[in-house]
């Protein structure tokens, strides 16, 4: 019999999306996706004023009616230390 743990397969999978927003004059938006977060830089780029946005990538799915009855995550959001 083959078990497997969904959890770590889950982990294996995930994937983070960033959204950077520069404090310039057009408000430019950086995304982008990772595995690992690195907060240091998060830090870096609140210091200099930025946003962070931070969210966990999901799946696509094929059927607009499951999207709709997804679950949402809770989006972290930090503007200041």
């Amino acid at each position: 019999m083959l078990k497997s743990n969904p959890t770590k397969s889950n982990e294996q999978n995930l994937v983070f999306q960033l959204f950077f927003l520069i404090n310039n004059e057009n408000r430019d938006i950086e995304i982008v996706e990772v595995r690992e977060i690195d907060f240091t830089e998060v830090k870096e780029r609140i210091e200099k004023g930025e946003s962070v946005f931070i969210t966990r990538k999901r799946k696509q799915k094929l059927e607009p009616i499951l999207v709709a009855s997804e679950e949402t995550a809770d989006p972290w959001y930090f503007n200041h230390i």
